[in-house]
Parts: structure tokens; C-alpha cells; sequence
């Protein structure tokens, strides 16, 4: 697949959301990740806000995306609305507080309960799973307690494909996630949606070609 074979394509596009307890910090991790800054006062989400940004991890131009991200509201007053933002997600980043695991970890946990009963129930494309603790610069280190929950949660029979340590104060972790994400992408992903889109660019191409040799001729 070369880059000069789709050049004219736009980059296929691919969902990803987040879920979590409220502040623990999604709105922030999506902010760093499309603007690379900070802010130290971030309003809670009403419902879900969107957010797309075209990205090709490591710079490599043959795999990028158009992300087009939903950042959901983590109050559970929502919940009942979450399942409709996460239909036909490619991602879900299921994150929680490091600094403040005990009431934010149990929320974790029962998102990712809700995605596997999705997973279970839906014969199309199944949603990867992905653990994300927050806030890593508000803890100086991860006690063995918080490690073997994580751990046991990762090494079930379940989609959750790895844990990721980030925090948006310190912008660390955030880059490689998304690239880690981008990179697992399959390869039949890229090849089929440019095979699929490259007839529809040719029609295009042949028309304004057709129609701009009918003008030529006109007085």
C-alpha cells in the first residue's frame, strides 16, 4: 500500500471513546492529545463531546486515521446514554484516577462489564478494550495493591488488551497511547476502506474529467 496510491483519499475514519468516572480526567487526556495543552479548570461533559484528529503513529503516513473521538460524560445520571456513543466504536479507553483508585477503579470495571456484555451480544466488529489510569503525576508510586487489581483485570478472558499509565498535566503517556492504538490497527482495516473508496475517487475523477471537456467546447 503506497502513499501515493490513496493520496487523494481522505484517511478512513476510526472511533474511539472514553469512559470513566467523572473527573477522572478524560476531557483533559483528549484535550492534551489534539491541542497539547493543559488546563487546570476543565468543565464536567454534558452528555459526550466530539473531537476528531487526523493521526498516523511514528509519522508513518501509509496507516493514518481520522480519530473521531467521544469524550462521554462520567456522571451516572448519563449512563443510561453512554451504550449509544459507543456503538460501532473501534476503541473504548476505559480510564480511572491513579489518585484515587479505590472510587474510581470499580467504575472502570463495570464499563468494561458493559462493553464485554456488547462484545458478547454483537456479531460485528468487537470493541477493543483499554485500561487507562490518570492523573500518574498526582502518585509517586503504584502500590502493589492497585498492581495486582489492574493485572487480574487485564489477564481475564476479556478484550482489555493493556494497561497505560498517562498523565495530562505532564503530557506523558497520552502520544504513545494513541500510537499503540493506531498501530494495532490490522493491516485489511487500511486495504479494504481504500479499495472500497478508490472506485468512488476514480467515478469522481472521470466526471469533473467529462465535464470539464464539455465546456472546452462551449461558445
Amino acid at each position: 500500500m503506497s502513499e501515493t496510491s490513496h493520496s487523494s483519499i481522505l484517511p478512513p475514519p476510526y472511533k474511539i471513546v472514553l469512559l470513566g468516572d467523572s473527573s477522572v480526567g478524560k476531557t483533559s487526556l483528549v484535550h492534551r492529545f489534539t491541542t497539547n495543552r493543559f488546563d487546570t479548570h476543565t468543565p464536567n461533559t454534558i452528555g459526550a463531546a466530539f473531537i476528531t484528529k487526523e493521526f498516523s503513529p511514528h509519522e508513518n503516513h501509509e496507516r493514518k486515521v481520522k480519530l473521531e473521538i467521544w469524550d462521554t460524560a462520567g456522571q451516572e445520571r448519563y449512563r443510561s446514554l453512554t451504550p449509544m456513543y459507543y456503538r460501532n466504536a473501534r476503541v473504548a479507553l476505559v480510564c480511572f484516577d491513579l489518585s484515587k483508585f479505590e472510587s474510581t477503579f470499580n467504575t472502570a470495571k463495570y464499563w468494561i462489564q458493559q462493553l464485554e456484555l456488547n462484545n458478547s451480544s454483537d456479531s460485528r466488529e468487537k470493541i477493543e478494550i483499554r485500561l487507562v489510569g490518570t492523573k500518574r503525576d498526582l502518585v509517586s508510586t503504584i502500590d502493589d495493591a492497585t498492581k495486582d487489581q489492574v493485572n487480574k483485570l487485564i489477564t481475564e478472558p476479556s478484550n482489555v488488551v493493556k494497561f497505560h499509565e498517562t498523565s495530562s498535566k505532564e503530557g506523558t503517556g497520552i502520544e504513545s497511547l494513541f500510537e499503540a492504538i493506531v498501530t494495532n490497527i490490522e493491516e485489511t482495516f487500511f486495504t479494504q476502506y481504500y479499495e472500497q473508496n478508490r472506485d468512488t475517487s476514480d467515478q469522481i475523477g472521470n466526471m469533473l474529467r467529462t465535464r470539464q471537456t464539455s465546456n472546452s467546447y462551449c461558445c
